[in-house]
């Protein structure tokens, strides 16, 4: 999905769940309403379901099973699904069900997976927004650096036989997003082939922050916040050695994940070589965007959206005060560990900005890394449009910005 697309990529500002919708999406859910409610399955029912799905798999780890008891207890009671949304949160969780059971048989089966050395690891992370994924999309051109695609972070585990056909599937699923939200990929670009964030290796095991972007789930978030952050990122560990072990290449592995900046003394603790780029951008713009993003996204699940309240869920959210407690983590670290990127930076003059970022953690953009990524800035031909203001989601920018003075005043935003 992408590179084919001929139409202009464009995402205007988010009214109602109904005008980001597909005409013929809002029909089934229209329809939907007059329909006899679903039943609710229970985790260990989901799980039964996924283990018929992938025969002679085991068992699920019973943390996995209580995370995934915690999700459907908050989007039953939180999120309000629309027709449409119900049927594509039950595909969702029979899915990553059956990756979770699939990856915890791979392990089983080949226990040296875990003896897998993990290239050393370079964490992108910074709020949502603030231009993590061109970032990671310019790291990923280098060749020394691994990253993932999104097909091998949605399906880690490859068949055992046969055809693999991981990419074409996801792409397939993006085809169908595609239909359902025509704007979607005008504020976050995916194909199967692009390297993309770790959230699909937390899904896999139903902790993920990220959750409450898809569906609006205050009670598993304050559940999964009451957590060890060390279960979700140990079985994260795991993973990245399952596809290493299967797909071994790369000097560095570039990870990014919107969250990883709430975590990371436990990234610290499991990864205690890893170096960060720390992302930023004007909060003012970068929490418009995010609201735009919360509400196209939920839309794929839920008529029932309110932009105006969704701008103070955001500033009453764990985000603040995250993005503030990232820096004292960072500003611990010895020189070079950690690189601060500003948005306007990167866009400016992208190469030079990443060569300064390779040298902030102790390395040097090499002649090929370079040529790759000017190859990559050389080839983008559409330049997606997508609006949104604060305004737009109750909020003004001077609150915004006053409420992250410090921060803005720190890196001139």
């Amino acid at each position: 999905m992408g590179s084919e697309r001929q139409r202009p990529l464009r995402a205007e500002q988010f009214t109602t769940a109904g005008d980001a919708q597909s005409w013929w999406y809002r029909g089934v859910n229209a329809i939907g309403r007059w329909l006899p409610s679903f039943g609710s399955l229970s985790a260990e029912a989901w799980f039964e379901k996924a283990k018929r799905q992938n025969p002679g798999v085991g068992d699920p780890r019973p943390e996995t099973l209580a995370a995934l008891d915690a999700l459907l207890r908050s989007v039953q009671e939180d999120a309000e699904l629309s027709f449409s949304g119900r049927i594509a949160a039950q595909m969702d969780c029979l899915r990553m069900a059956g990756q979770h059971l699939r990856i915890e048989q791979a392990i089983r089966d080949t226990p040296e997976i875990l003896d897998t050395q993990i290239p050393s690891p370079i964490f992108l992370i910074g709020w949502m927004r603030t231009g993590t994924t061109f970032v990671h999309r310019l790291l990923a051109q280098d060749p020394d650096t691994r990253t993932m695609p999104y097909w091998e972070s949605m399906y880690p585990v490859p068949p055992s036989t046969g055809e693999d056909d991981r990419a074409k599937e996801l792409a397939r699923v993006l085809k169908q997003l595609e239909g359902i939200s025509p704007n979607y990929e005008a504020i976050h670009p995916m194909g199967a082939q692009e390297p993309e964030e770790c959230v699909a290796l937390f899904t896999n095991i139903f902790r993920t922050l990220q959750y409450n972007v898809q569906y609006r789930v205050p009670g598993y978030v304050e559940w999964l916040q009451g957590q060890d952050p060390r279960i979700a990122y140990g079985q994260y560990r795991q993973q990245l050695q399952l596809v290493q072990h299967h797909r071994p290449h790369g000097t560095r592995f570039a990870l990014k994940d919107p969250t990883h900046s709430v975590f990371l003394p436990t990234i610290l603790e499991l990864f205690p070589d890893a170096r960060f780029v720390f992302t930023h951008r004007d909060p003012a713009t970068t929490i418009s965007s995010l609201c735009s993003l919360y509400a196209y996204t939920r839309a794929l699940f839920s008529d029932d959206i309110d932009p105006d309240a969704l701008g103070p869920e955001l500033m009453n959210s764990y985000l603040p005060g995250s993005l503030e407690r990232a820096l004292e983590v960072v500003d611990g670290l010895p020189s070079g560990r950690v690189a601060h990127v500003r948005h306007v930076d990167v866009r400016r003059d992208p190469i030079a900005t990443m060569a300064q970022a390779y040298r902030d953690i102790g390395m040097e953009l090499s002649d090929a890394a370079s040529a790759a990524m000017q190859g990559m800035l050389d080839a983008e031909s559409r330049k997606p449009v997508h609006i949104h203001s604060p305004e737009g989601f109750g909020l003004t920018a001077e609150g915004i910005r006053e409420r992250l003075a410090d921060y803005c005043q720190r890196f001139d935003l």
